[in-house]
């Protein structure tokens, strides 16, 4: 991997470094022969996770870039890689069999979403629902979402990269949950790019989808 791709994986996985200056350099230098690798940020009350995922021919490499609580750690079992996932995102594996509901997707701007989402506690549910309704055209999926954004009780990011013959491929995707559900959300990796995808989503649903990413690059971070 030449510096040119370095700089560039570096600004899409950690787009606020050089605040993690010292691990973020060497997750990079070990990425040069990762076929794929994903940076998992969560936090659902006390449970918080701020790490790397690095998916090698025959292993996979879990790192946390927090200097207060550095760790590491190797698997190369499928099974304990799934395992992995559903504890990283803090979901009971016996939830994997139930499915959401089948709902259509929201689609809008992506900055006016993270305005929403931003300041989402300042307004009240109605308003919020009703701001949502003005870029989704759908009162209803956008008032589902407005309870979710307003007072959702988990909240995770996932930076994605995939290996291609000459440049990386990139994934950028979200969850928010709160008590009645949760909501996956894909947005635009490009800086010219302005959209957000938003559709129902278990939070098992996520973690089959991340694992069936970290298997296989083919497949997109969307349940099924």
């Amino acid at each position: 991997m030449n510096n040119d791709e370095m700089v560039y994986l570096a600004r899409f996985l950690f787009p606020e470094a050089p605040a993690h200056g010292k691990e973020v350099s060497g997750l990079l230098q070990m990425a040069g022969s990762a076929e794929r690798i994903c940076r998992l940020k969560y936090c659902e009350g006390e449970h918080t996770q701020d790490l790397c995922l690095q998916v090698f021919k025959e292993r996979t490499i879990i790192s946390s870039i927090q200097e207060e609580d550095p760790f590491g750690y190797e698997l190369t079992e499928p099974a304990k890689v799934k395992r992995a996932c559903f504890y990283l995102f803090n979901c009971p594996e016996q939830m994997e069999g139930i499915p959401c509901s089948d709902a259509p997707a929201l689609q809008m701007s992506r900055s006016r979403f993270e305005e929403l989402k931003a300041q989402a506690a300042t307004y009240t549910l109605y308003t919020l629902a009703e701001c949502l309704n003005a870029e989704t055209g759908d009162l209803l999926r956008s008032a589902q979402l407005a309870r979710v954004l307003k007072y959702r009780t988990a909240d995770g990011e996932l930076r994605l990269c995939s290996r291609s013959t000459d440049s990386w491929v990139f994934q950028h995707a979200g969850y928010i949950e709160d008590a009645s559900g949760g909501w996956l959300l894909r947005m635009s990796c490009e800086s010219a790019e302005d959209w957000i995808v938003a559709v129902p989503a278990s939070k098992a649903e996520v973690c089959l989808a991340l694992y069936e990413w970290m298997l296989h690059a083919s497949h997109a971070v969307n349940p099924e």
